[in-house]
């Protein structure tokens, strides 16, 4: 049960902390949480992986629907034509790799400083 409690803790803790700090803060959130939640090494990486995807992935869909013309359609072509899925996709996949190493790193600090 607790692991599925830390995907919507760290959906609203950097959530809240994006509004006022850069990107990155992702990984000082997610290194926190899965430090402090004292979760398995799996589960850290894959509860940090996917909160992170869920929220740029929302932030990047939301966002897109607030200029005059999809920005996603213009990126895509930018990027050699690809369609406006494929990058809100890759934006949440570069967000989602920062927070689940980051939320990895943050389960192997916490083995590494614990007593056996």
């Amino acid at each position: 049960m607790k692991n599925i409690v830390i995907i919507p803790i760290i959906i609203f803790i950097t959530y809240l902390a994006q509004i006022f700090l850069p990107w990155w803060i992702v990984a000082i959130v997610c290194f926190l949480v899965c430090c402090f939640a004292n979760l398995s090494k799996f589960v850290a990486f894959a509860s940090s992986l996917l909160a992170i995807f869920v929220l740029w992935y929302v932030k990047a869909w939301m966002s897109d629907g607030n200029f005059d013309g999809p920005m996603s359609i213009l990126l895509g072509n930018v990027m050699g034509g690809i369609s406006s899925g494929a990058v809100l996709f890759l934006t949440a996949i570069v967000g989602s790799i920062v927070g689940g190493l980051s939320g990895l790193l943050g389960a192997w600090s916490r083995l590494l400083f614990s007593k056996k």
